[in-house]
Order: structure tokens, then C-alpha cells, then sequence
């Protein structure tokens, strides 16, 4: 029975690993880490109380989903957002969404409707509240509520690999005075047209809401470069 006293000390390790991961992927999406400045690997282990280790191993793991990248002399930083990465996620996000919500207005049943519609409502709460943190979840909530609707695994599997990429922006877009109430304008809009079951109309506003979004952070990354990173533009 030698191993016997191993197993809980393996499962909390892993649980630790996993909570770093999660704390630095959140720094990252939340803002908190400055792009294209050399991550301190002793500072993040001290302030989150652990070793470098996990840190080591949580760094690895965000590289290779594109949110942290090697410097040149060597370490690592979070990676800054270029004209690339908003055209290339934006238009896929046209796409795949678009063609979900399409399929979501064709097989949508009176549940989903309303569980949209509570969402929405709760949207306008956080409105009066001015509680943008809970708009920006609720936001997500939507969508993936959305998603889940056109009743295809695959298609919301292939959504959800963009999910990262998607709150960092949507953090951005909602700093933008007046987007919330015109985000929650479309969603209002994509339930009416989803209730008439006008698919092809549900498409095309979705993607018309996912340009604007695109369009905002282009102008915003222009105007204020402290927000990611600095702003390339195409050569």
C-alpha cells in the first residue's frame, strides 16, 4: 500500500495546476497583464501563492492557445491583438454564428424563446444598475444560449474553441459608451425575427452585429493603445 497516501496529493496538484491556468488565463482576458511585457514568473508564483512550477506549466498551456507568446531574447508575454487576429476571429465568429443562428430560428421551441428572453431581461436590469461586468457575462450567456439552440454539437463545439478570443473582445467593445443598450437592441431584435421564424434575416443581423463589434475595436485600439497592446496595422 505505498502508494496509498499519493493519490489525494496527485489529485491536489492537478487542482492546483488547474486553478493557476485558470487565474492566469483570467488575468489575461480581464486585462490585468500588459501585452508585450516580459511575464515575471517568481511574481506570479508569490502572488498566487504557489511554486514556479504551475506557473512554468500554465504559460506552456496559453501559448499554444495563442494568448501568451515567446519574446525574441527570450520569456514569454501576452500577446498583443493585431488587425489579424480581429479580421481572422471576427470573420470566422460571421460565419459560424450567423449559420447558428440560422438553424437556432428553424428548430427554436417556445422554451428556448423564453429562456432568451430572460436574458434579455436581465440585461436591461444590469442596465439601470450599471453593472457592466454582468452585462459582458450575460452577454456570453446569450449567445451561448443561442448556440445551444441550433442543436448541433459540432457547430457549438467549433464556436466554443473561439470562446476566449471572444470575451477579450467583447471586454473591449462594452467599454464603448452606448454598445450595451444597442447589443441588447439586437438581441431583442434576433428573438422577434427568431419568433417569425425568419432565419435568413436572424443571419444576416447577427453578422451584422459581430462587423460593428469588429469596426469598434479597430477604432478603439486606434484611439487608446494602453487598453492590449499596441495597434498594427496590415502591411
Amino acid at each position: 500500500m505505498e502508494y496509498s497516501d499519493s493519490g489525494p496529493a496527485i489529485r491536489k496538484g492537478r487542482f492546483l495546476r488547474e486553478q493557476v491556468y485558470k487565474n492566469l488565463k483570467a488575468f489575461i482576458l480581464n486585462g490585468d497583464l500588459e501585452p508585450n511585457k516580459r511575464l515575471i514568473e517568481e511574481k506570479l508564483a508569490e502572488e498566487m501563492g504557489t511554486s514556479r512550477t504551475p506557473i512554468r506549466e500554465a504559460i506552456q498551456k496559453l501559448e499554444k492557445e495563442g494568448l501568451i507568446r515567446k519574446l525574441p531574447r527570450g520569456g514569454f508575454a501576452v500577446s498583443l491583438i493585431t488587425d489579424e487576429d480581429i479580421d481572422e476571429v471576427f470573420g470566422i465568429r460571421g460565419v459560424l454564428e450567423g449559420y447558428a443562428g440560422y438553424l437556432a430560428t428553424l428548430k427554436a421551441k417556445e422554451e428556448d424563446i423564453s429562456a432568451l428572453e430572460e436574458i434579455v431581461h436581465r440585461e436591461e436590469e444590469c442596465m439601470k444598475a450599471q453593472d457592466m461586468e454582468e452585462i459582458v457575462r450575460l452577454n456570453t450567456e446569450f449567445h451561448d444560449r443561442l448556440y445551444r439552440t441550433a442543436k448541433s454539437e459540432r457547430l457549438y463545439n467549433i464556436i466554443n474553441d473561439l470562446r476566449d478570443f471572444i470575451y477579450r473582445f467583447r471586454k473591449i467593445i462594452f467599454r464603448f459608451s452606448g454598445m450595451a443598450e444597442i447589443s441588447i437592441q439586437d438581441h431583442k431584435e434576433m428573438i422577434k425575427l427568431m419568433k417569425l421564424k425568419k432565419a435568413s434575416q436572424v443571419e444576416n443581423l447577427i453578422r451584422k452585429h459581430i462587423t460593428r463589434g469588429k469596426n469598434l475595436i479597430k477604432r478603439k485600439l486606434k484611439k487608446d493603445t494602453s487598453i492590449y497592446g499596441a495597434y498594427k496595422k496590415n502591411t
